[in-house]
């Protein structure tokens, strides 16, 4: 193989044993040292925001009616997206008017008129700092404590999820959240792989220049109804239009959500109107960086899962566009073909090796424990993205040591090693999929303390 690789003019891999074992460890480094890391700052992460405290306290029975009503949570809150209401025991609804405490940035308040004897339950509804809303209510009585508490009225009980559901996430936000960023990973790939062939002045590109036009243009789309569906899952009722929509676009997951979009149509002007590549790239590996800051990675551990998840998104990118650059690559010239594959099998496994790094980062951060990922809805659905990752990494594998030397001595085999690659593209696309919809899944809350509160909100509710 050694040979034949020098004759053809393929690079040979003389001491690839002694590189693995230097890369995995390196890997094996790099995932303790950020094990350690995450496990000392893990005590105060949430996952979506949580109630913490509420004046007055849930449960309580007041001699006199109180002048305010404060909830505190895990996160930081933008008073401009919360919700407070009243209900009396007779069922009357009254909203209260909502603003931050400028005493405490985790904090919402309102002022309550003097109330009469009897039970009342606060309901609230806020958006966490990872873009998804929150909901809840607890009860309180003033002088009578026999009172029966009052039931969350029709009106207010509206789901917090917009559609039909999976797992708890709405699966029309999450799927056409998948499918954006899927696009934009795959066009930034290959307007890379791209580049790389024209600095080698290959100029049998014009099939891949057309397809990273069209990924370019599916990134815009999706991207944009990706917004629309968040501001519809977000908004109070699930309306799009009036304050709670200006709100919503202004606030810091709002304003990445229009970067990330206009990013993306930048990045389309550049490679399909303006025709630079470079630029493109650079534009569509911002809207990746931007990706990274939102979703659970701007609420939970930030200065760690927010590069976490950019690098995430830009090593699965690099590995989706070189395998489309390679299946829509020429293959009259064997020459040519191979060795194009065995540079994407090198990019594919640097790109596995940065998934797989960035990956344990994130479900560290995410999950209070490893087991967790066996008893969450969110660890199921990592699980069945770790089961893909390691289906591609076996693809990878296979086209490395069994149909790349192949290739060098019969040319029939590329005809296999595309059929391959297809299946290969094929189970990336329902991992990117599953990215997506792990964005809209709650992880387990980090925090005992937090589940405790969690858990008496939750029993307070259901009286």
């Amino acid at each position: 193989m050694k040979s034949v690789a020098r004759t053809r003019g393929l690079p040979a891999h003389p001491h690839a044993p002694n590189r693995l074992i230097s890369i995995s460890r390196l890997v094996a480094s790099v995932v303790a040292c950020c094990v350690v890391m995450l496990l000392v700052s893990r005590a105060t992460a949430f996952a979506h925001a949580a109630l913490l405290h509420t004046d007055p306290a849930a449960g309580a029975r007041l001699a006199v009616s109180p002048d305010h009503v404060r909830l505190v949570f895990s996160e930081e809150l933008d008073p401009t997206l919360a919700q407070l209401s009243l209900v009396s025991g007779d069922g009357t609804v009254t909203k209260l008017a909502v603003s931050g405490d400028p005493h405490n940035v985790y904090a919402i308040t309102a002022p309550v008129a003097t109330l009469a004897t009897g039970a009342y339950r606060v309901v609230w509804r806020i958006v966490s700092a990872d873009g998804h809303p929150v909901e809840g209510s607890f009860v309180f009585r003033v002088g009578d404590a026999t009172a029966n508490a009052p039931p969350a009225p029709a009106n207010l009980d509206v789901p917090s999820t917009w559609g039909p559901t999976v797992v708890g996430a709405p699966i029309i936000p999450a799927a056409l959240r998948g499918i954006g960023v899927g696009f934009l990973m795959a066009f930034a790939g290959l307007i890379f792989c791209l580049m790389r062939a024209r600095a080698r002045h290959d100029p049998r590109q014009r099939r891949a220049e057309k397809i990273a036009i069209w990924l370019a243009l599916g990134a815009v789309v999706f991207l944009a109804l990706n917004f629309a569906a968040w501001l519809l899952n977000a908004a109070p009722n699930h309306s799009i239009g009036g304050s709670s929509t200006s709100a919503l676009i202004s606030s810091n997951i709002g304003r990445m959500e229009t970067w990330r979009t206009g990013l993306a149509l930048l990045a389309l002007w550049a490679v399909a109107l303006a025709r630079r590549p470079r630029i493109a790239f650079v534009l569509a590996f911002l809207a990746l960086v931007v990706s990274g800051a939102s979703g659970h990675s701007a609420a939970i551990h930030p200065m760690w899962t927010e590069p976490a998840r950019a690098l995430h998104l830009m090593a699965g990118g690099a590995w989706l566009g070189s395998l489309i650059y390679l299946v829509s690559h020429e293959r009259q010239d064997v020459d040519s073909f191979a060795r194009a594959a065995f540079s994407v099998s090198t990019i594919a496994l640097v790109s596995a090796i940065v998934v797989t790094i960035t990956g344990v980062i994130q479900g560290l951060s995410f999950l209070p424990s490893p087991l967790d990922i066996f008893g969450s809805a969110y660890g199921t659905v990592l699980l069945a993205k770790v089961v893909g990752l390691l289906v591609l990494i076996a693809f990878g594998a296979y086209h490395r040591y069994r149909i790349l030397p192949g290739i060098v001595q019969k040319e029939r085999l590329a005809g296999r090693f595309t059929t391959t690659l297809r299946s290969e593209i094929a189970v990336m696309i329902v991992v990117v999929m599953l990215g997506g919809l792990l964005a809209y899944v709650s992880p387990p809350h980090q925090s005992m303390h937090g589940m405790a509160l969690m858990e008496m909100h939750s029993n307070l509710s259901s009286e």
